[in-house]
């Protein structure tokens, strides 16, 4: 029982991508809200004015005074959440849930004390208290807040109003009736909206996690976990505009230890390369183009700073296998350039091959053997 009431009352933390998605749809409603608020309390306090003049003698000259102090103090609030929501865009990420709470917080806090003033102030008057009943519907249905607050909101706000009702003009048989089935019905849709967004964020989190996978899936191969040659491609595009080193390189004599050894030394030999060029070069700077070609494209480097890390490479090797390169150096000025530095590369890497094998080419590097 303590379980599911905690559960039902939002008590538990959400997660902060879940989080992040309430926090957004509060920001969007606050944006609407806090203006509606805001000419809605200006209107109505260009008309006091006007109501002034032919109010009912019998009534209190301070009963209108009261009602624009209220329509100050609701639009202050309003202005307030109406600053922050736009000063902080959800789409930019500015903004902080504590800061969005406790600025929503200030405003339904405010908009239900309004929402008690007023309907007091027409109460004693033996007016109806429908500005009571919409603000806290307003309040129950608008904003993303954990029903744990939101529900201590809407039954404080009952139970005070309750209590001031009775004082001020006594309550009907009525009102005895009605007043407790309003207050469950706000409750439960407050929990019940409450919790059908909550679905659609956590869906919605499901669905971008589930499209993330893909994409990745899409861009990695499946038996070396490097990026492919789509990645590759969205790689070379982000190095439009600057300078880079790229190398295309392969397992010497890799056909000949596959058929020898088998398919399955094989595919070792290719997960082993792909796991010592990432720890040198980064994984993000890998490729399986295809086969047992592999490309390494970097932002430009010395010569002798990429010799280095192919000794390394070679070092880590040690004598499993060895394996032949060929680089290409220039800037990238568009995607048309990638076939070049690939066909630049793979002229070296034949160069290599005719020499010996077991060795790196480049236009800047002689060679790293």
């Amino acid at each position: 029982m303590r379980f599911s009431v905690k559960k039902v009352l939002g008590i538990e933390k959400s997660r902060d991508d879940i989080q992040f998605i309430l926090d957004c749809a509060n920001i969007r409603n606050s944006r609407v809200i806090s203006i509606i608020i805001m000419i809605m309390e200006i209107i109505c306090f260009g008309i006091s004015f006007n109501f002034e003049v032919h109010m009912d003698p019998s009534i209190p000259n301070s009963w209108m005074f009261h009602h624009r102090i209220a329509y100050v103090t609701l639009f202050t609030a309003a202005a307030q959440l109406f600053l922050y929501v736009m000063t902080h865009p959800a789409e930019m990420g500015k903004f902080t849930h504590r800061a969005l709470t406790f600025s929503i917080g200030v405003f339904l806090t405010t908009l239900s004390a309004f929402a008690i003033y007023i309907s007091i102030l027409d109460y004693y008057l033996k007016e109806q208290i429908l500005v009571f009943i919409t603000l806290e519907l307003l309040l129950a249905c608008i904003f993303m807040v954990r029903p744990v607050f939101s529900v201590a909101l809407i039954t404080i706000s009952f139970a005070f109003f309750y209590w001031l009702m009775d004082k001020v003009a006594g309550v009907s048989a009525a009102t005895n009736v009605n007043y407790p089935i309003l207050f469950v019905f706000f409750v439960i849709v407050n929990i019940a909206r409450y919790y059908q967004y909550l679905k659609v964020a956590r869906q919605t989190v499901m669905n971008h996690a589930l499209a993330e996978s893909l994409r990745e899936s899409s861009l990695t191969d499946a038996l070396t976990k490097l990026k492919n040659r789509a990645a590759l491609k969205l790689r070379f595009e982000e190095m439009v505009g600057s300078e880079i080193t790229m190398m295309l390189t392969d397992i010497d004599d890799f056909k000949s230890q596959n058929d020898k050894l088998g398919h399955r030394h094989g595919d070792e030999l290719l997960v082993r390369f792909a796991k010592i060029l990432q720890a040198e070069f980064g994984q993000k700077n890998c490729f399986r183009y295809g086969g047992d070609e592999y490309i390494v494209m970097i932002p430009r480097i010395p010569a002798k700073d990429f010799d280095e890390k192919i000794l390394k490479c070679l070092s880590a090797i040690g004598d499993e296998f060895t394996f032949s390169g060929g680089c290409s150096i220039g800037a990238v000025n568009s995607m048309d350039d990638l076939d070049d530095f690939i066909k630049r590369a793979d002229v070296k890497l034949y160069q290599a091959k005719r020499e010996g094998k077991n060795k790196v080419l480049g236009e800047e590097t002689t060679s790293a053997t």
